[in-house]
């Protein structure tokens, strides 16, 4: 069964069986605790986005499917080669804006390729080792990085089993401890639902940005929303016995 229906009128007596098995995509977003970026300058050609940090503030450009694959054949090194438009996000005041390409070559800062395949989908509980994690919605998505996990749910439908649908109503996001799911923030407000949303963190761990797929409306990338990480979380390593 294909659940592709948008902003459509449809029966409601019709939608009733649909809605029970999160297969409604719902209008995107409701509202937003963090910064989101509606990218208009990345049309559909684009694939995959590609962030780096530069002096404390994000730098992103996105690249085709050819792009990609040219500039790692190149010489192995990711974010090197042809790109599209680059957004600078301003992290201090929260602003985005188009900017100078070349601004993306002189910056030194570590590239991530934020691919379609980021995160872990989830469906209605984050369970680990047979317990539940208690979320603020019905869980979505679940992004790692190093010992900090954050995890996505929302209030609305949420993505069912084999059936490709889609998560809706507003969405929250909250970053737990790796090592044993404590809580360390609140969950916040995410402007994304209603499209196929992944998630990719930048190289210091400070982001995590998740990036709605328009997949079905001849666009690839709807939104970007920034969630910063402000918890400074270290592990220290068991010592070995002698």
């Amino acid at each position: 069964m294909i659940c592709f229906f948008k902003r459509v009128n449809i029966p409601f007596l019709f939608l009733l069986p649909l809605a029970q098995f999160g297969c409604i995509p719902m209008p995107a977003g409701g509202a937003s605790d963090v910064p989101c970026l509606e990218p208009t300058a990345w049309t559909s050609e684009f694939a995959d986005f590609l962030v780096r940090e530069d002096d404390g503030n994000l730098l992103l450009t996105a690249q085709t499917s050819i792009q990609g694959f040219d500039d790692f054949i190149d010489d192995g090194v990711v974010g090197n080669g042809e790109h599209g438009p680059v957004y600078r996000f301003d992290t201090l005041n929260e602003e985005f804006t188009l900017v100078d390409e070349s601004l993306w070559e002189a910056s030194q800062g570590e590239v991530v390729d934020c691919g379609p395949t980021s995160g872990r989908i989830l469906f209605g509980s984050y369970v680990v080792d047979g317990e539940e994690i208690p979320v603020r919605g019905r869980a979505v998505l679940a992004s790692g990085f190093k010992n900090v996990e954050a995890v996505l749910s929302a209030d609305g439908n949420i993505p069912f089993p084999l059936v490709p649908s889609v998560s809706t109503g507003q969405h929250y996001s909250q970053f737990f401890l790796a090592e044993d799911l404590s809580p360390l923030s609140e969950p916040v407000r995410v402007g994304v639902g209603g499209e196929t949303i992944n998630s990719c963190w930048t190289a210091d761990g400070r982001y995590l940005i998740y990036h709605q797929i328009a997949e079905f409306e001849g666009g690839n990338f709807d939104t970007l929303c920034f969630v910063e990480n402000t918890t400074e979380v270290t592990i220290e390593a068991e010592e070995e016995s002698p």
